[in-house]
């Protein structure tokens, strides 16, 4: 009787995200990506880039290079209106040069080719880091209820976007989650192998690989293989990146110094703060958060609180860093996951954090389903004008995740025998 009473509720959840999945596909793919160019891709300077660095030994940080990407995804050049302007460089390749080495099997591949390969291997990323999370919080729901939150997670503004844009967001962090899902298997080695890998996107590994090296240092003795991996791993990158092509380091950062002038490169806190005052509450983000996750770095890898603890890291990371992209909020996954784990935290605040969470990120559904259905009386011409109300939300939802798991992880009481357990 107790099964028969959740199964309905289960499957209202499923005809929910069903409903929420498809009107926000069709916003993404009618409303929001409306007027993009029919070429525009962020895929593809980092495989054009691999292209011309294996093929043609060329220097993809070079403006040349960049004239060549932006003509593909613009239709035209970029114009320096002064000798060093930073558009020149717009839409050009800004990875560490190992990131190539992801294209390298593809290069002889025609870029729509590309396109379809590195979209299911996107969505493959995002499916792995859904299920990497559940298990990181011992989830254990019926399979309705898991499809209800593959489709929720798959058709949320993010992920679309991400998916349409062909950005390697997705990758980056499926690759990080799946390096969190090897600590906690007790595989060390093969996790730090992966954790230098999944650095090819740096701001997303900026605040976790110092933590991570927290946690180690705490249990030297059984945790150390995960940093001696991680830096004979970025040593072998580095290295090889160098011997392919001598200095690039130095141009990388000229061209991450130009990608933050032409993206306008913002965080978080840049939105509520002044310039000066979200420096000082990006210090504050910073002590808070050690100060959150210091009692956790004796915890073992494979226990709830420890995954909580990588939660709030990766949330603060999105907080400070000078990016405001929706798809970047895969690094949110794992924290919305821990709250939808522990509903009702036992501290007001957190109760009340918790439910602007799950109304922040209701918010883009509601009105995508509302532009949705608009679009039965109305054309999508129209539409567009409202184009940017599902995502109000989006730079608020980052700051609200991490005060709700803050005082999540600040007044749960996880069981001390996890400290006991075998795995390191």
């Amino acid at each position: 009787m107790k099964a028969a009473r959740r199964f309905p509720e289960a499957s209202l959840w499923l005809i929910l995200s069903i409903a929420c999945a498809a009107c926000m596909e069709f916003y993404v793919a009618k409303i929001w990506s409306a007027g993009q160019p029919p070429s525009f891709s962020d895929l593809y300077a980092p495989w054009w880039a691999a292209h011309e660095l294996f093929l043609h030994k060329r220097n993809p940080y070079t403006p040349a290079v960049a004239h060549q990407i932006q003509t593909v995804i613009y239709g035209a050049p970029a114009i320096a209106t002064r000798p060093g302007d930073p558009a020149e460089m717009a839409g050009g390749f800004a990875y560490p040069l190992y990131a190539a080495f992801l294209f390298w099997p593809t290069i002889h591949l025609q870029f729509p080719a590309v396109q379809i390969l590195v979209l299911c291997v996107s969505a493959a990323a995002t499916v792995g880091s859904l299920l990497v999370c559940l298990h990181g919080i011992q989830y254990r729901g019926s399979p309705v209820r898991l499809l209800a939150l593959a489709l929720f997670t798959g058709g949320s503004f993010p992920i679309l976007q991400g998916l349409r844009l062909q950005n390697l967001s997705l990758v980056a962090g499926g690759m990080l989650m799946l390096a969190i899902f090897l600590l906690a298997s007790g595989r060390l080695t093969l996790a730090g192998v992966v954790l230098a890998a999944s650095t090819f996107k740096p701001q997303f590994t900026i605040l976790v690989v110092p933590w991570l090296v927290l946690w180690t240092v705490s249990n030297w003795r059984r945790r150390q293989y995960l940093v001696w991996s991680f830096l004979s791993s970025m040593a072998t990158l580095i290295a090889a990146s160098e011997w392919i092509l001598p200095g690039w380091i130095s141009n990388f950062v000229r061209v991450v110094l130009a990608y933050r002038s032409y993206t306008f490169g913002r965080s978080v806190l840049d939105v509520w703060f002044t310039h000066n005052g979200a420096t000082f509450a990006a210090v504050a983000v910073l002590l808070a958060t050690i100060s959150l996750c210091w009692r956790y770095r004796g915890y073992p890898a494979n226990s709830p609180s420890t995954f909580v603890a990588v939660s709030l890291v990766l949330a603060a990371t999105l907080v400070v860093i000078p990016t405001l992209a929706p798809h970047t909020q895969i690094l949110l996954l794992p924290g919305i996951l821990c709250l939808l784990r522990y509903p009702n935290p036992p501290s007001t605040s957190g109760r009340l954090a918790t439910l602007a969470v799950w109304l922040l990120l209701g918010w883009p559904y509601a009105a995508a389903a509302a532009i949705t259905l608009s679009a039965v009386r109305l054309p999508t011409n129209v539409l567009s004008h409202w184009w940017e109300v599902p995502l109000l939300t989006s730079p608020a939802l980052p700051l609200v995740v991490l005060f709700a798991l803050g005082f999540l992880i600040r007044h749960q009481r996880w069981p001390e025998a996890e400290l006991n357990r075998q795995l390191p």
